[in-house]
């Protein structure tokens, strides 16, 4: 399960609801899904909150989410297998469901991309695409002594 999937809860109090998972806890095995296993945590009344109380959401353990089948709208148990690319015969290991065999493809989280902005010391588009350097044939990147310094000099050779 990563970040973007639809998955369904299984048990606990929000059994049977859908949700979109929005962080991965992989270190504790945990996953956060929007607007599920919300709680109500204690905190000192102010303007924002007036009786004192702050819903937030808490995470839900991975055995008790199920990834979501894009062809039917259920829960479903998962395969990975290799598949290889026949444009570019590249292998990736993609996600299946294992009732219906369909793909389940893996988001891409662009979300924090619309939040980039040019500094003042980044390059432009067009010089960046340019090449600046260009190698001759036969010709080492580095003189001879450069290349024997930076050689690894205990390198066993056999």
């Amino acid at each position: 399960i990563i970040k973007g999937d639809n998955v369904m809860v299984m048990t606990g109090k929000d059994r049977g609801k859908t949700g979109h998972v929005t962080e991965v806890s992989r270190k504790t095995n945990r996953v956060y899904v929007k607007g599920m296993n919300l709680v109500y945590k204690a905190v000192p009344k102010s303007a924002t909150t007036p009786d004192g109380k702050l819903q937030k959401e808490m995470p839900i353990h991975v055995s008790n989410l199920s990834l979501i089948d894009p062809s039917t709208d259920l829960a479903t148990k998962v395969k990975v297998h290799s598949f290889v690319n026949p444009e570019t015969n590249i292998v990736e290991r993609r996600r299946y469901a294992v009732g219906t065999g369909t793909h389940i493809p893996k988001t891409i989280d662009t979300s924090y991309q619309s939040e980039w902005k040019d500094g003042p010391f980044d390059s432009a588009m067009d010089v960046v695409h340019d090449m600046s350097f260009h190698t001759a044939p036969g010709v080492p990147p580095f003189p001879s002594d450069v290349m024997r310094e930076i050689s690894n000099r205990y390198k066993k050779t056999y």
